[in-house]
């Protein structure tokens, strides 16, 4: 039985994404329908670690939490910009998010985090992100012994700003998903030797649920702080939208790339 109700008292979901997979986007809609029915009052999606995936997977999931807009974009210099749009129908709203990144989060994982940073849908916590959007094509070469990957084109957030790290890029320039303003939350390399085997842990399927640690998510601990502020000020109930019936017979249950607060 996963859960993904991080805080029972105040209604906080955690739901972390490990990848952006053919799955993905109907387990996240398994998950939002568990909290939905709980009456979430605010969320946290950890994509920290997320290496990213497919693309149409991270336009799926940004369109599930805002209604319209520019989700991403693909400009190179002999192609046309190509652009993702949101739709109404579909969207979770009435509610505060957060996103956990950090340094290991690339392409899908800056997608969504960027365009729901761009819409004011969610803040972002943590670390830079690694600033990996670029577009490439793989051609074979020598009848298919050898391939050549060539990058045509690079994805640009809503607000038209770069998310690639190009080799040339300095830290000064544009490119990845920075942290909200007041919202960089760096981990120690001790921090992170520590995380890494209590993330693994909880992973774990357990009757008795994960085990017992000391480590303090400073990360996760900011969004919280963030969310509380929030859900501290008057606004409109969450709204869960309208899904026909088929739709939700058809949902996957929550697989390998959406995982719960606890196990």
């Amino acid at each position: 039985h996963w859960k993904f109700m991080l805080d029972d008292e105040k209604k906080i979901g955690l739901i972390r994404i490990t990848s952006f997979s053919r799955n993905t986007t109907n387990e996240l809609k398994d998950a939002l329908e568990n909290l939905s029915k709980q009456d979430v009052k605010g969320l946290i999606l950890d994509l920290r670690f997320n290496p990213g995936g497919l693309l149409s997977a991270a336009v799926e999931i940004s369109d599930l939490f805002i209604e319209s807009g520019k989700i991403v974009s693909t400009k190179g210099r002999n192609t046309d910009e190509r652009t993702w749009e949101a739709h109404k129908a579909g969207t979770y709203s009435g509610f505060p998010m957060a996103i956990l990144v950090n340094r290991y989060s690339a392409s899908a994982s800056e997608i969504v985090s960027a365009c729901l940073q761009d819409h004011g849908r969610a803040v972002v916590v943590g670390e830079r992100t690694w600033g990996k959007g670029s577009v490439q094509n793989v051609i074979e070469l020598e009848d298919g012994k050898s391939a050549l990957k060539l990058t045509t084109a690079s994805y640009h957030r809503p607000s038209g700003k770069n998310i690639h790290r190009f080799p040339d890029s300095k830290e000064t320039d544009e490119w990845g998903v920075m942290p909200n303003d007041g919202y960089k939350v760096d981990f120690s390399g001790e921090q992170m030797q520590t995380y890494l085997p209590t993330r693994a842990a909880r992973d774990t399927f357990r009757k008795d649920g994960p085990p017992a640690s000391d480590f303090v998510d400073t990360q996760l601990q900011k969004a919280l702080e963030y969310l509380n502020g929030e859900m501290a000020k008057p606004r409109a109930a969450p709204k869960a939208p309208d899904v026909p019936e088929e739709e939700n017979k058809a949902a996957s249950r929550p697989g390998k790339t959406v995982r719960p607060a606890i196990g």
